[in-house]
């Protein structure tokens, strides 16, 4: 929470401590300090009528040029009133109110962009209750946190360039495989062939045996990672589409046992999103391969409308208590965070590994509840 919310949820919680006869003064000590904030506040009573408001929510308020948001005015009916008429943040934020209300919870971040005549900013509005000796009252803070999503969304762009240069790089490296070593490795087997048919040394077939079997799972080997390194790129498809794509390609190169599943609103309205866990997908199956010695593994989507989450297990060996987290698990909580996901391990031995892959659909329309 920002100090601007904490000091008016501290100067609103004396007001709720008084009694009736001293409110007054205690509501123009409100005042007082909540006007030296940049931050638009005000104090509202247990039936969301306004009590109060800064020098900053007047001078908003005046934007709109109705007296509406001013003191004696019921917040709560002017918000219904914009969700009836259609404006998808109100809906947001009565529905939160009304969580409030039925004792669920006591305090809502909402953020949102803003509409005419604030359009092209970005606001992020607190809303905590408090029932202090029986009385009930609410602080509303807005702030405008523009600047920190242009922010945010220069470093998504640097972050995406970054991916898209990487995706490059394993395609390189990818092509380099297909095209030198595994042609190499072809010409070895014609050698072996050629050996086995021009020598007659008793031991020599167990040895050019031994030779075939090492071949074979070298080149399979080198077909895995060259799959994982550079898979048939997800953008023409759904993440769904590419996320089957890519398992069925792992699954047919390297022999091991692996289902997809996609359940509820899987949609992410973000690319950067979106490639962020086709690339935790594909981080995690390549541990799987080379480190969990596992016989079945598991990709599901899922989504309800707000988060969508990528969950990727298997039955292997799992991970030491101690977990060197190195350049991939470092990568994968570094690029969710900046969209504002998280990232989480689950690992018991015996019982295998879940990477756990979580961002949100539209982080610019956002409900926190606490």
């Amino acid at each position: 929470m920002h100090a601007g919310a904490d000091t008016c949820a501290q100067v609103s919680a004396m007001v709720a401590d008084m009694s009736t006869s001293q409110r007054p003064a205690l509501i123009e000590m409100w005042q007082q300090v909540a006007d030296g904030l940049t931050e638009q506040a005000a104090l509202l009573d247990e039936n969301w009528t306004i009590l109060a408001v800064n020098r900053a929510w007047t001078k908003t308020a005046a934007l709109y040029g109705d007296g509406a948001y001013l003191p004696g005015t019921c917040y709560l009916e002017l918000v219904r009133e914009l969700a009836d008429a259609g404006l998808e943040v109100s809906r947001h934020l009565v529905a939160a109110i009304e969580q409030i209300e039925s004792g669920a919870t006591h305090s809502i971040e909402l953020v949102y962009e803003g509409s005419p005549p604030e359009e092209g900013s970005v606001f992020q509005l607190v809303v905590n209750a408090f029932d202090v000796g029986g009385q009930k009252l609410a602080s509303v803070v807005r702030y405008d946190v523009t600047r920190l999503v242009e922010l945010r969304r220069l470093r998504e762009d640097f972050s995406q360039s970054i991916i898209v240069h990487q995706a490059e790089e394993r395609q390189r490296i990818a092509r380099e495989l297909h095209d030198s070593t595994t042609q190499l490795l072809a010409c070895v087997s014609m050698k072996v062939a050629q050996l086995r048919r021009a020598s007659h040394i008793a031991e020599l077939p167990s040895i050019l045996a031994e030779l075939d079997e090492l071949l074979a799972e070298t080149q399979q080997e080198i077909r895995s990672i060259s799959f994982l390194a550079h898979p048939p790129f997800h953008g023409k498809l759904t993440l769904p589409e590419a996320l089957t794509s890519l398992v069925e390609g792992f699954a047919r190169r390297t022999g091991l046992d692996v289902e997809f599943q996609s359940t509820g609103e899987s949609h992410v309205a973000r690319p950067a999103a979106e490639g962020a866990i086709y690339r935790i997908v594909q981080e995690a199956l390549s541990n799987i391969h080379r480190h969990s010695k596992a016989g079945h593994a598991k990709v599901r989507l899922t989504g309800n409308g707000r988060m969508v989450h990528a969950v990727i297990s298997d039955d292997g060996i799992g991970m030491p208590d101690v977990i060197n987290s190195g350049v991939g698990l470092a990568g994968m909580r570094s690029r969710l965070a900046e969209l504002g996901g998280r990232l989480t391990i689950r690992s018991h031995a015996p019982a295998g590994t879940a990477v756990i892959a979580s961002v949100p659909v539209n982080r610019m329309l956002s409900t926190v509840v606490r």
